[in-house]
């Protein structure tokens, strides 16, 4: 039998139990009635001896699978050491007492077994988990023996698999062992070989770059620190693009591509209504109104999805996760850079140009078929991604132009946000760190690989090569590339990733107001709540001015 142990409970901002959509929780789904929990299924999707990787319901990617120590007869969730940290929240509907009692539930553990039950935690944690069955494995330190000639095991996904494969052609005495992973369990496989001191992937490509915060920290212990491995001339090369693989001064990732924001518009239809593209959001709006009037049905872009924030809060420089110190983070969705972004978009949701659906929603998808998508802001991969394929937009060829993004009243700089942009990291734990290095190094600046990338190049000099071929793609009426060019050096750095992920936030509050009818403006309240608990979850110290 397992010891158990006690944990404190976070607030439910809505509905308690509300598992998605209309109502925010700060991990798993959960509900005590009486005595008696209410459990969900987990899925086993990784195994050891002794461990198991467990896959469960959750809106936050790093909460959906969690670590299961199964020795001793038991199951029990070991859980990540970032998300421990004292509490005095309570729960809605819970009398404090009741929000410190125990939620996790042991339940007899079969090995041949393929599911098992298994409660929902919430996030903040009041004392250090102790099981009767479980203990924390060691992990190789970053300090111990190197070997130029040992083997190295690479972790990619499908699209850069084969440049890996290109590096290992190219280099054949460098032993690689490349494998194709699931994102969806990465965070819980670091966790699981945290525990058993060995897995660790030599070098990573993460799709997802806000996890250079997490993986950067003493909690996952994973990133190793680059500046010294990567010359200082290729750093250089990248411009201002790896700020966001800069964590205290120290450099943890390079950028394999960026997906700065701009804004494409169907140069057809502007010339036949005779509009000039806007340079600024104060042109923007004025645009937009003019469009509802003089041509009802046609959209300047969508409010109904996360990229909300990458679009306009992003590059308005919207505190949400404005970094001032290790753990130390501003959130203030009071400060006018956000409530400008309301001021602007909501009158123009309510005329009916910007869409409360996303962009990738089947009413969006119709409309920009029938012609009538004038103008949207976008990532750089919209051109080839959004509106090319007959899929999606099927714009047809000839149309599409991008402009440099606009610029809110009162700024110098017109910058953006970015929706994307994946990033390769080398595990402090590799036996290798200089042939790991190496081969994040050519996968992130090669010119002959990133020139056919599918994305833009985060390597300036790659980049040059890749805007070469797409200058001359038939499918844009204009040269996209200038561009691209202008906003690659003009994203937004003002916000800085954070072991807390925005998106689900932002998709809970904001989002799911301007979906049910509401405003931007409506769902700001709610959203800075939400932020302030959770960051408080991972350790930050918030402030709101």
């Amino acid at each position: 039998m397992c010891v158990s142990f006690d944990i404190g409970r976070a607030g439910w901002l809505t509905n308690p139990i509300t598992e998605s959509g209309t109502g925010f929780v700060f991990s798993w789904v959960f509900r005590l009635t009486g005595d008696s929990p209410v459990f969900r299924m987990g899925e086993i999707v990784h195994e050891t001896s002794f461990a198991a990787v467990v896959r469960v319901a959750a809106p936050y990617r790093s909460d959906r699978e969690g670590l299961y120590d199964t020795r001793g007869g038991c199951v029990s969730r070991v859980l990540p050491a970032h998300i421990v940290s004292a509490s005095t929240h309570t729960t809605p509907g819970f009398t404090q007492q009741e929000s410190q009692r125990s939620l996790m539930h042991f339940v007899p553990w079969s090995r041949t077994a393929r599911r098992i039950t298994a409660t929902a935690a919430v996030v903040v944690v009041s004392a250090v988990v102790l099981t009767g069955c479980s203990e924390t494995g060691t992990g190789t330190s970053a300090g111990s023996a190197q070997d130029s000639n040992a083997p190295l095991l690479i972790w990619t996904d499908a699209t850069r698999q084969p440049g890996f494969e290109a590096f290992q052609k190219a280099n054949p005495s460098v032993k690689m062992k490349i494998e194709t992973y699931d994102p969806t369990v990465l965070i819980s496989k670091l966790q699981l070989f945290n525990q058993t001191g060995s897995g660790w992937p030599d070098v990573l490509f993460d799709p997802s770059p806000n996890d250079v915060a997490a993986f950067s920290s003493s909690t996952f212990n994973y990133a190793q620190d680059l500046t010294d491995l990567i010359p200082r001339d290729v750093q250089q090369g990248f411009g201002t693009v790896n700020g966001e693989c800069t964590v205290g001064g120290k450099l943890y990732c390079l950028k394999n591509d960026i997906a700065q924001t701009v804004l494409w518009y169907d140069k057809t239809l502007m010339d036949q209504f005779g509009y000039t593209v806007p340079t600024t959001f104060d042109e923007y709006a004025a645009l937009g109104k003019k469009v509802a009037a003089e041509h009802p049905g046609y959209l300047i872009g969508t409010a109904g999805f996360k990229f909300i924030y990458n679009d306009f809060l992003w590059s308005s420089g919207c505190p949400l996760q404005a970094v001032t110190g290790d753990k130390q983070v501003t959130i203030n969705t009071k400060d006018p850079t956000c409530t400008r972004v309301a001021d602007t978009l909501d009158p123009l949701i309510a005329a009916g140009v910007l869409s409360r659906s996303g962009p990738f929603d089947t009413d969006v998808i119709a409309t920009a078929k029938e012609g009538k998508i004038l103008m949207m802001p976008g990532a750089s991969w919209y051109g080839d991604y959004v509106f090319k394929p007959a899929a999606s937009y099927a714009l047809p060829a000839g149309r599409l132009a991008a402009a440099p993004y606009m610029s809110w009243p009162g700024e110098t700089k017109a910058y953006s946000g970015a929706s994307g942009g994946g990033v390769y990291f080398v595990s402090k734990h590799s036996a290798n760190l200089k042939g790991a290095a190496a081969v994040a190094q050519w996968m992130s600046t090669d010119p002959g690989f990133q020139a056919t990338a599918p994305t833009y190049p985060a390597y300036g000099p790659a980049a040059e090569k890749w805007a070469a071929a797409k200058a001359t793609d038939p499918f844009y009426a204009t040269n996209p590339v200038p561009a691209l060019q202008a906003q690659a050096q003009l994203i937004n750095p003002a916000d800085k990733y954070t072991e807390y992920v925005i998106d689900d936030p932002i998709t809970a509050t904001i989002v799911a107001k301007v979906k049910a009818g509401g405003t931007i403006a409506s769902g700001l309240s709610d959203l800075q709540m939400q932020l302030e608990q959770l960051a408080k979850t991972k350790g930050y110290t918030v402030r709101t001015q």
